[in-house]
Parts: structure tokens; sequence; C-alpha cells
């Protein structure tokens, strides 16, 4: 069996990642909790995968995350490395892999940092969030259409229930969900639904997102959380 020189996963991850332009403050530190919390999240799942299959294979498990072979290869080398997981051959020149009494408290731990990382993130978000529809409603936009159809829309949509400006659908064009917590998912702008102004509501590029829909729709006001105001604009708070 050959193996693969081991990469830290999270430097492979920010090599290959698409730069975004300058960053600061509260963006920065929004990009490095992401990276960790998705980190954190692979390396749970491969410690779980293992414990539930030995017979898993880094293949399998790159197709089941939805990461290269070779970012998964990195996963099982770190792992390996730190003795959380091991190999025992089996006959017909097979290997498997299983989960040491390291390995299993390695787990228990992932499973509550993961589980902070990312209630942290909810309330961060949950807070700017709020503070964004608090300012949409003072200046009388309180229908809403909200860009993006991910994790942030969910917490955007889930925000709106308490908040005097409502978003009442979503714009992903492409998309291949319906709904986001029961708002329609839309391919575009609807300029016969009584919506007054749209809220990004997405982590996954979204200064090109902002850039796109302010381009095709320049009358329509646009507001962004303090959270992604540097991955948007040049300047924190300063639009190009």
């Amino acid at each position: 069996m050959t193996t693969a020189v081991p990469v830290d996963p999270g430097q492979r991850e920010q090599q290959g990642g698409r730069r975004t332009g300058k960053t600061g403050g509260m963006s920065d530190t929004l990009i490095r909790k992401k990276r960790t919390e998705r980190e954190q999240e692979i390396m749970l799942r491969l410690l779980e995968e293992v414990a539930n299959d030995e017979s898993l294979s880094q293949s399998r498990f790159a197709q089941q995350v939805g990461i290269a072979k070779g970012l998964a290869n990195a996963y099982f080398n770190r792992c390996l490395q730190k003795g959380w997981i091991k190999l025992r051959q089996v006959p017909k020149q097979r290997f498997l892999y299983y989960l040491t009494p390291q390995g299993f408290a390695e787990k228990a731990s992932l499973t509550a940092k993961f589980l902070s990382c990312s209630y942290q993130f909810y309330r961060d978000a949950r807070a700017d969030l709020g503070a964004t529809m608090e300012k949409a409603s003072r200046n009388g936009h309180t229908r809403l259409a909200g860009l993006g159809d991910g994790e942030l829309a969910e917490i955007t949509a889930i925000v709106s229930e308490e908040a005097p400006a409502d978003v009442v659908c979503f714009i992903a064009a492409g998309s291949s969900r319906e709904r986001v917590v029961g708002r329609p998912v839309l391919a575009d702008w609807d300029a016969d639904g009584e919506l007054h102004a749209a809220v990004l509501a997405t982590l996954e590029e979204p200064k090109s997102v902002y850039q796109a829909f302010t381009a095709a729709h320049p009358d329509v006001p646009v507001y962004v959380p303090g959270q992604l105001h540097a991955l948007v604009w040049d300047r924190e708070g300063t639009r190009p």
C-alpha cells in the first residue's frame, strides 16, 4: 500500500482556496472560524466513520464528505500520526482502519469543540443579522429577499421571524432547493413580489453574489451584515 507524504489538511485547503481580496476585522475572524469548523467537522466525521466501519477506504470517505482524494489522504495521515487510528492487515492483502482509545477520546473532544464552534457562529450571526434587519426596518424596508440558500440563509430566515423586517424569499440562481425554512427559493428578483430590498445571506462567494445582484438590479437596496463587509467591499464598510 502506498502512503502519500502527510500534508496538513488546513494548509491544503488554504492553498487550494480562492482569494477574495482584502479582509479584516470581524471578517477575518469569521473566515478562521468557518475554516476551523470545517476541519473539525471532517476530522470528526472520519473518526465516526472509522468507528462504525473499519473497511472504510480513503476514496469512499472522500466521496461521502465531498472532498478531493488527496485531501482525504491528508486527514487519514494526520489521524495515523496522532495515533487516533491504526491499520491492521487482513487476508488478501487488505488493510482495515480501526479507532484507538486515543481516537475515541479525540472523537469525544472534537464533538464538544464542533458543537461549541457551531453555537458561537450561530449566536454571532444571529446578532449581526438582527441588527441588519433593524436597520432595514428603520429605512422602511420590511419585506426582504435573502441572497443565498445555504447555512447563513437558514439563520437569516430564523432571525427574520422575530425581526421587524421579514425575509419572504431567497434568491439563488441554479439552486437545487425549493425552500429555505419555509421561504421559496427564486432564481431572480421578483419585481412584482412587493419586495423592498435584499439582504446578503451567503458565505459562499459573497462578493460575487453581491456584485452580480447589484449589477443586475442597481436600484434595489442591498443590506450587508457586518461580518460580511470586508468580504464584499475593498475596505470594511466602504463600497467600491
